[in-house]
């Protein structure tokens, strides 16, 4: 079986770069009692030797393809979505992979087996799935009449289908997902490998910049700090002719206004904060640069500040200190006792409100996680300032 598997990675290693050094990055184990041919996670791609026996070379290569992919997806490796089983998250992984690529010789689910639309991403699908899965005590989230469950998904004739389907497949789906686990090295590792891949081999062009865009930031400057937007410009201008004057037209020169104020960025990284979201947090710090600033300082902070420092250029690497509880009011008092003009806090959102400082003049931007953290604070946060989510691949 080894040979078999050594013979797919040579070959890759011509054809498929990316796939290849992805399964390189792995240690591959055989495991006789999983009930599925192949799976990934904590680092090494075991197989069922038994399984793979069975198997086509054409099969065995997909099967590896699938795991790559997946790794590549970093589902294996992130926080798991909120309320979603082990079988959830492996089903929804896989829908995710069998909407983007036709796997020919080895079974892999599709949206439209479970009633689901495609095009939408991982979480989306496991939480789906989830409200299929039977509940303790019965048959699950289905509506009477065919209307419409809580969750989104429809309860129907066609649902208890899909309920039988998932019970059938509940132990291969389950050992499936049963060594993912959330890696902030692992993560980083695959972001340099997406990042520096020139050769894509017969991966499709747009599941790779999707690919790309997973190691970047969405969220837009420009509208975050346009609720205080007073207090982030700079009187200062400097003289253009590559902008018309507003009156004048290119007879005198124009003007642009530069961000050149004292600003704040406050990551929260506390221990209920993702790897990934940690990736996402600092590539808004990045982009930060691309909009007009020339210094930001950036400020960790968990249940106390852990580090203070000032950027003057794009951040490359990133050291985390903390991961303990979360406390808003350390880095609000902070900004106020160090006079910032303006305070951006990164966060999920998971921490008790805090108390504004009497006198505070310093606006406040509050950047949530996901929906689910806007939903969550923004009820509270809306007091003390400008609240947005961010919106993550």
């Amino acid at each position: 079986m080894r040979e078999r598997i050594s013979d797919i990675l040579e070959e890759w290693f011509l054809r498929e770069p990316v796939l290849f050094q992805v399964l390189c990055a792995h240690c591959i184990e055989e495991n006789a009692s999983i009930p599925c041919p192949v799976r990934s996670g904590l680092r090494r791609v075991e197989y069922n030797p038994g399984l793979v026996r069975e198997m086509s070379d054409r099969a065995l290569e997909q099967a590896l393809r699938t795991e790559a992919i997946r790794i590549l997806l970093k589902h294996p490796y992130q926080r798991r979505p909120d309320a979603c089983s082990q079988q959830a998250v492996a089903v929804g992984s896989n829908l995710t992979i069998g909407d983007n690529y036709t796997m020919e010789n080895i079974p892999i689910e599709r949206p439209k087996d479970y009633g689901l639309p495609s095009g939408q991403p991982y979480e989306w699908y496991s939480r789906r799935i989830q409200a299929l899965l039977p509940q303790e005590g019965g048959e699950g989230d289905r509506q009477e009449g065919g209307g419409p469950s809580p969750s989104g998904v429809q309860g129907n004739v066609g649902d208890d289908e899909r309920r039988q389907a998932l019970r059938s497949s509940a132990e291969k789906d389950t050992a499936l997902s049963e060594l993912w686990s959330e890696d902030e090295l692992m993560l980083t590792l695959i972001d340099g490998i997406i990042e520096s891949a020139k050769d894509w081999g017969t991966l499709a062009g747009s599941f790779a910049e999707m690919l790309k865009a997973s190691t970047r930031s969405r969220i837009d400057w420009r509208n975050v700090l346009s609720g205080f937007r007073a207090s982030i410009l700079s009187t200062k201008r400097k003289l253009t002719r590559m902008r018309p004057n507003r009156r004048t037209g290119f007879d005198n020169m124009g003007s642009i206004r530069r961000f050149d104020t004292r600003l704040l960025v406050a990551v929260d990284v506390s221990g209920s904060i993702s790897s990934q979201d940690l990736s996402y947090f600092y590539g808004v710090i990045n982009g930060a640069f691309r909009y007009g600033f020339t210094v930001v300082d950036v400020l960790q902070f968990d249940v106390g500040v852990r580090v203070v420092h000032t950027l003057r250029k794009v951040m490359r690497d990133v050291a985390v200190v903390g991961r303990g509880g979360t406390s808003f009011q350390e880095p609000i008092d902070y900004a106020h006792q160090n006079g910032y003009d303006g305070l951006v806090i990164l966060t999920d959102g998971c921490a008790p409100e805090p108390v504004i400082p009497d006198g505070m003049r310093c606006r406040i931007a509050w950047v949530c996680d996901r929906e689910a953290s806007y939903e969550r604070a923004h009820h509270w946060m809306e007091k003390s300032g400008r609240v947005c989510t961010m919106e993550l691949r």
